[in-house]
């Protein structure tokens, strides 16, 4: 029988103790629910055995690495050479392992894995029962064949013979002559086409036997023998019933064309599965809206056939404050939310050739092929607005409000590549997203040319950290200490220290950046040669990283280094959340010296430098007026009354003297910000 290739074939005998299947209990689902669905001449126990097997590859199917569904066709053939071809066995298959598998993987497209899936098994069954119906349409083609031949010399017993094949075949079988006209049909093709007596007058309608005439006729003309087809007839009641049909023509004993016969097999179940599952794979499960996998592709093929002056205008959705529906009245309250908003987006642009689409999450993307009835991008940007923002009703007592930020460009630039149109529609609505929610905004080309090296540099963060192009150099401060600075050595720039944490900040990679610098930073300090304590600036999103403390003490372990050895610098921008509490308190404790940076000498600042009693500080650069200087001074004044060592960034020669003035006690080597 057919499994997945490579598969752990099943043993014959029991199975050793504790090497039962990882998936007993669906394996034993999936088999009670076959066993109500058809007969198998297996024993019980072999069948188990082979499902929990199918249940093992698939499983590792759905989260291999690249993902492929095709191997899942091979299992939808075994369930046809086991013998569970009843009326429903695929789709108690289908209805048994689809739910199943998604809580069997966390993969983050799951939906669609197991879409594909189910697909593919499917696809495997059908093609398997086709094969068989086939073998049998073969068998019995060859067996009328014999029949005919023999006639002259046993006209009775091979009548005989035919007559039972005719009568108790399966599948349903009729023989036209030469003419086309209809000879016979047998109980099984009236009984498929929906008739309620044996041998109706007309078994069917005109077109379909005016079709199946025309399929004798090309056979003939093709010069072949037999020919294979995926047909539509029409029952009685008008039912569509679509089949599988092998034609034959049975010759004369002088070579010429007596008989058809047509061998018509059922597979109205099996296209309807086929098409409901594609369906579900080019659909997003919750809104019915297209996919990116049905999306993507008309894209490409609108823009294929552009034409100046023709334009199309691409809106990229992005739904304000949802998590906060999810959190405050529940997952299914979101869903209801994502739906409504799916119908009004539809709604919005129904009098628009357009495409509304769900791009994931919280996202939609909304394609109008322009005409001169669309509206102008600030009056559709509107319209999408007032949609939105209209209240949705979630049950009889209970409604909410939503907002959207949306990103548009409008385009006549045929065979656009839709990946950078869509790439420039999302970083349009991220730029609209910055302004704060229920904001949108028009595709600016000088804008992205600004946007994306900065973008780039923002991506390529984690590359260059695996590739050891960030590196951390150390400068002695006055003989009282090291401080420690990252650098990122780029083509013929450099990128320094705040923009390093900045960009590690921006795209959520502060962990991996800060624990190199701590480790780097701990490492240098306890060089035996090395005396001077060393100073490590964390960005705002390090200061309040849970884990900060833990990692403090790991770097301390592993270098040999005196706590008193290490000052760490939190950001003050990075307060308001108990976690930065937390770490200002535990790393004192520890013996660490707490440093705050981007002091900008705020009442919230002074109270924090209050709270924590930290060992220094660092001042953020104060402007150039006499207000903000003398206030800066009287700020000075206080730190040092606390016994607070203050230190702040180098800057020009005068204003170096400025801060000495004001009594600083320290001055940090200045950075040079490169263009990027």
């Amino acid at each position: 029988m057919s499994t997945i290739p490579g598969a752990k074939q099943p043993p014959d005998g029991p199975p050793p103790s504790g090497t039962e299947p990882a998936h007993l209990r669906l394996g034993e689902k999936w088999a009670k629910a076959l066993a109500r669905t058809a007969y198998s001449p297996m024993s019980r126990r072999k069948i188990r055995r082979h499902l929990d097997t199918h249940v093992d590859a698939l499983v590792g199917l759905l989260t291999a690495t690249p993902f492929t569904a095709e191997p899942a066709a091979d299992i939808g053939a075994w369930l046809v050479d086991a013998r569970y071809t009843g009326q429903t066995s695929l789709q108690t298959t289908v209805d048994v392992l689809g739910p199943a598998l998604r809580t069997l993987t966390d993969a983050p497209d799951r939906e669609n894995r197991v879409l594909f899936t189910m697909s593919a098994l499917a696809t495997g069954y059908a093609n398997a029962v086709r094969e068989q119906i086939f073998d049998e349409q073969e068998r019995v083609r060859n067996a009328l064949l014999l029949t005919l031949s023999e006639t002259q010399q046993d006209l009775h017993d091979s009548e005989a013979r035919f007559r039972q094949v005719f009568a108790s075949s399966a599948v349903g079988i009729v023989t036209l002559d030469a003419t086309g006209a209809l000879v016979e049909a047998n109980p099984a093709l009236t009984a498929m086409l929906g008739h309620q007596t044996p041998t109706p007058p007309e078994v069917f309608t005109q077109e379909d036997l005016d079709g199946l005439r025309a399929s004798c006729d090309s056979l003939l003309k093709a010069m072949e023998e037999s020919s294979r087809s995926e047909r539509r007839f029409t029952g009685p009641d008008g039912d569509e019933i679509w089949a599988n049909v092998v034609l034959s023509v049975v010759r004369d004993s002088n070579d010429q064309p007596k008989f058809f016969v047509a061998v018509i097999e059922d597979v109205t179940d099996q296209r309807t599965l086929r098409e409901y599952l594609r369906f579900q794979a080019l659909h997003d499960v919750l809104t019915g809206l297209p996919n990116w996998q049905s999306f993507l592709p008309h894209l490409e093929k609108v823009l294929g056939r552009l034409h100046v002056p023709d334009t199309i205008t691409l809106c990229y959705l992005d739904v304000d404050s949802l998590a906060l529906v999810n959190d405050g009245l529940g997952y299914q309250a979101g869903d209801r939310v994502l739906t409504e908003i799916a119908h009004r987006l539809t709604a919005v642009v129904a009098g628009d050739l357009a495409v509304v689409a769900r791009a994931g999450g919280d996202e939609f993307v909304i394609l109008i092929e322009d005409s001169p009835a669309t509206p102008t991008i600030s009056t559709l940007a509107t319209a999408i607005d007032n949609a939105v923002a209209e209240p949705i009703k979630l049950d009889a007592t209970h409604s909410t409000a939503v907002s959207a930020s949306m990103g548009f460009i409008r385009t006549s630039a045929r065979g656009t590549d839709a990946l950078a149109l869509v790439r420039q529609a999302h970083s349009t609505l991220r730029r609209a997203e910055t302004k704060g929610k229920r904001q949108w905004a028009y595709y600016d080309p000088d804008q992205d040319a600004v946007d994306r090296p900065h973008l780039e540099l923002v991506a390529a963060l984690p590359g260059a950290l695996e590739a050891g192009d960030i590196y951390t150099e150390f400068h002695p401060v006055d003989g009282l200490l090291l401080l420690a600075n990252l650098r990122w050595e780029l083509d013929d720039r450099l990128i320094h220290h705040d923009e390093c944490l900045m960009f590690a900040d921006e795209l959520g990679h502060t962990i991996p950046l800060g624990t190199t610098l701590l480790t780097h930073s701990t490492t240098r300090a306890s060089d035996p040669e090395e005396h001077l304590p060393v100073l490590v600036r964390l960005s705002p999103d390090h200061s309040r990283d849970p884990d900060l403390t833990a990692a403090v003490g790991r770097a301390l372990t592993v270098a040999g280094l005196a706590p008193h050895r290490l000052w760490v610098g939190l950001s003050l921008r990075g307060t308001g959340c108990e976690e930065w509490d937390d770490n200002a308190t535990v790393l004192a404790d520890m013996g660490v010296k707490v440093v705050l940076h981007d002091l900008t000498g705020g009442a919230d600042d002074l109270s924090f430098v209050d709270q924590t009693h930290p060992h220094a500080v660092i001042l953020s650069p104060t402007p150039d007026s006499p207000l903000a200087r003398a206030g800066a001074g009287a700020v000075v004044t206080l730190l040092r009354d606390a016994g607070v060592v203050v230190l702040a960034d180098e800057t020009d020669e005068e204003p170096n003297e400025w801060l000495r003035s004001i009594g600083v006690d320290h001055l940090l080597p200045r950075q040079t910000m490169d263009e990027y």
